[in-house]
């Protein structure tokens, strides 16, 4: 599997299971789950890593 290879979509799935469930539990408010979630996708969909150096990219 591909996406086991990166950390950062490993961290990054782990972050939406884990927010979801704690929405589900009770933990974690719907609109903080917006902002956890919001930043989230912002912080992986703007840090693009170095593609060139091992372990360093996406």
């Amino acid at each position: 599997m591909e996406i086991l290879k990166s950390a950062s979509k490993v961290v990054f799935i782990l972050m939406a299971v884990a927010t979801i469930a704690g929405m589900f539990v009770g933990r974690i408010d719907p609109k903080d789950f917006m902002i956890l979630a919001s930043m989230a996708f912002s912080f992986y969909f703007a840090n693009k890593g170095e593609t060139n150096v091992p372990f360093a990219g996406k």
